[in-house]
């Protein structure tokens, strides 16, 4: 591992990981904010905009697949080959895409594609980067793509008024591909010997077989719930109620994103000097006020309050994905861990849209915000039980002196 985080190769992998980032986030920040909003516009159904914020979650789904098929192959060419081929296709995708179902159905062709790399960019950002400044590094790498995210979004707001918005989600697309074949280039010597494959059953049982973080793992699917549900609520409100504009909900973005870049900082610093498990919590607790805020919301432009904590939110929720997993799960199978993890993202990330579309049938929406904040808390309350029951037991991890991209 020594030779990996010398302190050439760590600034050499930095800077590829940053430029792929600022290109993937003009992008990312384009297809999550407009897709459901011009689906919607479109005439499309809140089943088709459900499609839309359920396709990550569908990726997360058959990512243990995806993981088990691609076992063995070099960490950098899945993690760059899958993100490729994903703004690749998705580029084809909207170009021929004539109904809203058909861009709902590009989005998550895309996703399945860009999330089979999970395991594998997980194991790979613990291999590149040292130990103690890995979360710093990784939220260095993503207020690239944050700041490149305030500029795409206004502008795609912008720019999705006047001209068709297949062809602003193909220019956004375009923009990304260098990106992501920059990240062939990253350098990584990999383990000497990789573990063995195994069985998706074999590692279902091992996760499984760690109380502690099956616990996690619970309060996470409980939240998720209630989040997910709300996440697909709120491009209806801002179409159907707030009548926002294309223009506003891009400005929306990028405060949104601009509060992530200070946030990012912030979460970075405090994980490499604290616990990300322990972080996870109060940010998951302050993500509460996201509904709450959407639901007490008089007037359109009391979203901006709401956008400054999405920002906050989002940025912790990112970096802890990955953080929360270097932290806990044996250094020989992270990989595994993060497949488990987001396998139970799937599930309820794929569910959780659907069922809030099918009580859109028979409650308003705000009503429906309601039943998800409900299920937020209890979220909450069960990961502060298992964050009680595994803090007395973790052992910081030893400061390894190197000099770090993020110094």
């Amino acid at each position: 591992m020594e030779g990996n985080w010398a302190p050439a190769r760590v600034r050499r992998n930095f800077r590829i990981d940053t430029f792929s980032a600022i290109c993937g986030g003009v992008y990312i920040a384009v297809l999550v904010t407009f897709m459901p909003i011009v689906v919607r516009r479109l005439g499309g159904s809140t089943t088709d905009v459900a499609i839309v914020v359920a396709a990550p979650f569908v990726g997360h789904l058959l990512s243990p697949i995806s993981a088990y098929l691609l076992h063995g192959l070099p960490l950098v060419r899945v993690v760059a080959g899958t993100v490729t081929l994903a703004r690749a296709t998705f580029l084809a995708g909207v170009l021929v895409a004539a109904t809203p179902l058909m861009l709902a159905m590009t989005t998550v062709v895309f996703f399945v594609i860009s999330v089979a790399n999970i395991g594998a960019y997980t194991a790979l950002m613990h291999g590149i980067y040292p130990d103690r400044e890995r979360a710093q590094a990784m939220a260095n790498v993503r207020i690239g793509a944050a700041v490149t995210g305030i500029a795409s979004a206004a502008v795609a707001g912008t720019f999705i008024d006047v001209i068709p918005a297949s062809w602003v989600f193909a220019a956004a697309a375009l923009i990304g591909l260098p990106g992501a074949i920059a990240f062939f280039w990253v350098r990584y010597d990999g383990t000497p010997k990789a573990p063995a494959r195994r069985s998706l059953p074999d590692i279902a049982r091992g996760v499984w077989a760690d109380h502690k973080y099956r616990r996690l793992l619970l309060s996470f699917t409980v939240f998720g719930i209630g989040n997910l549900m709300n996440v697909a609520v709120y491009p209806i409100l801002l179409v159907d109620h707030f009548n926002a504009s294309n223009s506003f909900i891009g400005a929306m973005t990028a405060v949104s994103s601009g509060t992530m870049v200070v946030a990012y900082i912030i979460w970075g610093r405090m994980i490499d000097r604290g616990s990300s498990i322990r972080l996870t919590l109060v940010n998951t607790v302050v993500t509460l006020l996201v509904p709450i805020g959407y639901i007490a919301a008089a007037d359109v432009w009391l979203l901006i309050p709401v956008a400054i904590v999405a920002g906050i939110v989002n940025a912790g929720g990112e970096i802890t994905f990955f953080t929360n997993i270097v932290q806990i799960a044996p250094r020989d199978r992270i990989g595994e861990y993060a497949t488990a993890q987001s396998l139970l993202m799937g599930l309820r990330g794929t569910a959780a849209p659907f069922i809030a579309a099918a009580l859109l049938g028979v409650a308003d929406p705000r009503v429906v915000l309601l039943i998800g904040v409900v299920f937020m808390t209890a979220g909450c309350a069960i990961m502060a039980g298992a964050v009680r029951h595994i803090m007395p037991t973790s052992v910081p991890a030893q400061r390894v002196a190197v000099e770090s991209p993020a110094d």
